[in-house]
């Protein structure tokens, strides 16, 4: 990163300096831009007031591959939300069903395609992308053999993940089976699979029964067998949903510190970002994990919303990610693929004055204690 100081335009404040990043400014801007001292001190800067415990003694990273300890993921990004693979069909599962269907059917998704993905890994590996987690499962149709694949030829390290997605998605067992039949398959399956975080749970906008059994299954098998959990908010923005998931987990016996709360980076109607504080002050993280691409509102918006949580104390809350899928946004099209949140973002919360520290901090400290836990079930070498 050039750090050679430049002149800031007179009269720039911190609402016009979110404005050009939400215009549009770039990189090349981002980079090439400091802001003076005197910006600088009117940004809200993260306080020392609330600290997350470090992971146990004993903790580990489970990826696909192997359990490592947390230092063997180096100081290079981690991103804990993203997709690598995908069944054929998901895109058509998940189109709302008063959505027009296209006259022929879409050619199969890149992320059908693991040889493919691996470039897309590998090629964000040489920009400084150190592990990756796969937020998909069986009812998504993500092939576990595929993510082996793509961490072996990417060399980037994978973390696979597990449970259930949206009630539109639900296998017939989630209705036919008890709780504790669900939660002992998930068992099982988290050792048979290596699976190293549950996630990505989703609820829908109103949440349903089923989906409401699914976080109690799912905050019950977290305390089975230590994995950290992840969800998915709509897209709309709920912050309704946050709260409620957030509620049902620890209903469940689940320590809030083993939970991520997903985009929270889309939610509209709350600038002050007070659901977000409410999440970090009962301990869990805060998911900013629709970043750098075009998904829901804009980066400026989600920008604002880390300035408010920053200001108040919770940097060691925060995590992001891309929830990456986008065919037209991979490098293979001309796009940032996986690198959109370090290539895109990060430069953006630069230039709205973060220090490196603390970008740090989220990047890699952050993702490396929420996905270290202590094992508590064998699973297959």
């Amino acid at each position: 990163m050039d750090t050679a100081r430049r002149s800031v335009p007179a009269g720039l404040t911190r609402r016009s300096l979110l404005r050009l990043i939400g215009a549009g400014v770039g990189t090349g801007l981002a980079t090439a831009i400091a802001p003076d001292e005197g910006i600088l001190a009117a940004l809200p800067h993260a306080s020392s007031t609330q600290r997350l415990a470090p992971a146990p003694r004993g903790a580990i990273i489970r990826t696909i591959l192997k359990d490592l300890p947390p230092s063997a993921l180096g100081d290079g990004a981690i991103l804990f939300h993203e997709h690598l693979s995908f069944g054929a069909d998901f895109f058509e599962r998940m189109r709302p069903a008063n959505a027009p269907r296209p006259a022929t059917p879409p050619p199969p998704s890149y992320l059908t395609r693991p040889e493919i993905v691996a470039d897309e890994l590998r090629a964000a590996g040489k920009e400084g992308l150190s592990c990756i987690v796969d937020g998909g499962h069986a009812d998504m149709g993500t092939s576990y053999e595929d993510l082996k694949k793509i961490a072996e030829r990417s060399g980037v390290h994978v973390v696979a993940s597990g449970g259930y997605y949206l009630q539109i998605m639900y296998p017939p067992e989630i209705t036919s089976q008890s709780e504790d039949q669900l939660i002992d398959g998930l068992v099982q399956d988290a050792s048979a699979k290596r699976w190293g975080a549950l996630g990505e749970i989703g609820s829908s906008e109103q949440m349903t029964a089923d989906e409401r059994k699914v976080f109690r299954v799912v905050g019950k098998t977290q305390v089975r067998t230590g994995l950290p959990v992840f969800t998915h908010t709509s897209h709309a923005g709920c912050k309704k949903c946050a709260l409620e998931q957030l509620e049902i987990l620890e209903s469940a016996g689940a320590n809030p510190r083993n939970f991520c709360i997903g985009h929270l980076s889309d939610i509209t109607d709350d600038p002050k970002a007070e659901t977000h504080k409410e999440i970090a002050r009962r301990g869990a993280f805060l998911g900013f994990d629709t970043v750098g691409h075009q998904l829901a509102q804009g980066d400026a918006k989600k920008v604002a919303l880390i300035l408010q949580v920053l200001e108040a104390g919770y940097e060691d809350h925060v995590l992001l990610s891309s929830d990456f899928a986008a065919e037209r946004e991979t490098k293979f099209n001309g796009g940032a693929g996986y690198s959109s949140v370090t290539a895109i973002f990060l430069p953006k919360l630069r230039y709205a004055g973060l220090k490196e520290t603390t970008i740090h901090k989220i990047m890699v400290e952050n993702p490396k204690r929420f996905l270290s836990f202590v094992p508590k079930l064998r699973v297959a070498s």
